[in-house]
């Protein structure tokens, strides 16, 4: 891998902890019937709304000791995993797709996504939204036309 290729992979890996983190939020949010768009970030134990440096993938997690700022309650370690996994899918998928078309990345990530949002909320218990199906579906298609297409 030459150096370009190096910094997209970790660029997408990062960008994937940003988003693992969103996806947090719609896996949490989703099946509690929460709005996901314009609400605030919160501890679910304490309901104090989080400061952006409580946001910051991972980090965060690891600085905060895995406990809520405002009422040291238990964070449990499946967000840092959730961001963790969204990161190396996304790098994975840089990687994947940079011989093919970079592009091909962008569907791949969404896929990945919302993937990860649909077997989280199942894992919970809950009941995925038919919405999801339906764009897990339509990203599918597209990765593969375009695999199919591309090679």
């Amino acid at each position: 891998m030459s150096g370009i290729d190096i910094a997209f992979t970790l660029i997408s890996g990062v960008l994937g902890l940003f988003i693992g983190s969103f996806l947090n939020v719609l896996i949490y949010r989703i099946p509690n019937g929460e709005d996901f768009v314009r609400g605030r970030s919160h501890c679910p134990k304490c309901g104090h709304d989080l400061a952006a440096l409580d946001l910051v993938p991972v980090f965060s997690f690891l600085a905060l000791g895995r406990r809520c700022r405002y009422c040291k309650a238990p964070i449990s370690g499946r967000y840092a995993f959730v961001e963790l996994l969204t990161g190396g899918l996304f790098a994975i998928s840089w990687i994947l797709t940079r011989g093919i078309s970079p592009w091909l990345a962008l569907p791949l990530d969404a896929f990945c996504a919302s993937a990860l949002v649909a077997l989280f909320i199942l894992h919970d218990g809950h009941r995925p939204p038919k919405a999801l199906y339906l764009v897990l579906a339509g990203f599918g298609v597209l990765v593969a036309s375009w695999a199919l297409f591309t090679w």
